[in-house]
């Protein structure tokens, strides 16, 4: 049986060797150039970097918080597999959480970041218009973390970050049509957000989550994309 396939590294430039590793790493499974179920060989993977074991073995400590790889009960890395049911839960979860914490960041937001926010949605607005997803999610992502950032909810603001950081390469953005239906939804949290109307925004943030999620498990369904 022929050997499986080695997944090229680029070489390790200016960043510490872990940091480089984790970074790495986790561009790799996140792309799907590291499978779902894929053993990770510690001493495999230093002698691909031309390294020790102990960068090695902190970047996957930070992969498994994430939630992208996980240890059996002998300590063997793997992986982590992410299916249908995992993506739901996912969405739920995220649906009430960035609801919970939108309401929340509702009272603390100043004309100014107000503004700011705006200024954002019409950054993405042009995105949209350029058919630029890449700039698009980057913006998103800022969005998001802006309001989150301004509800001073630490311990639920760590949780969606990890929602976030364990999901496998998908996004409702590169689904058509998306780009336009998320930048619609955004200008009504912010209607909201502006008129001081906590409730209606956490409403209105958490209907879109709850698009996005549908929007992606119909794209799933359909054969748009696969999960591992």
């Amino acid at each position: 049986m022929p050997s499986p396939k080695k997944t090229p590294f680029a070489p390790v430039r200016r960043r510490s060797m872990e940091e480089e590793l984790y970074l790495q790493m986790r561009e790799a499974i996140l792309s799907g150039d590291i499978a779902g179920g894929e053993r990770l060989v510690q001493e495999d993977i230093a002698g691909r970097f031309g390294t020790s074991r102990i960068p090695v073995r902190d970047a996957l400590r930070r992969l498994e918080a994430d939630g992208l790889v996980e240890t059996d009960a002998r300590g063997v890395y793997s992986v982590s597999r992410f299916g249908v049911e995992d993506l739901k839960e996912t969405y739920s979860l995220r649906e009430l959480l960035e609801g919970h914490v939108v309401a929340h960041a509702c009272a603390q937001l100043s004309d100014q970041d107000l503004n700011e926010l705006e200024q954002l949605q019409r950054d993405m607005d042009q995105a949209q218009q350029d058919g630029d997803a890449e700039a698009y999610v980057a913006l998103n992502q800022r969005f998001h973390r802006a309001l989150y950032d301004a509800a001073n909810q630490p311990r639920a603001q760590k949780i969606i970050m990890s929602l976030w950081l364990g999901m496998p390469p998908l996004t409702p953005i590169t689904i058509e049509n998306r780009m336009a239906e998320s930048s619609q939804e955004h200008w009504t949290i912010l209607k909201a957000l502006r008129a001081g109307d906590a409730e209606g925004a956490a409403h209105a943030m958490r209907a879109h989550i709850a698009t996005a999620g549908r929007a992606l498990l119909e794209h799933v369904g359909t054969g748009g994309v696969s999960l591992r």
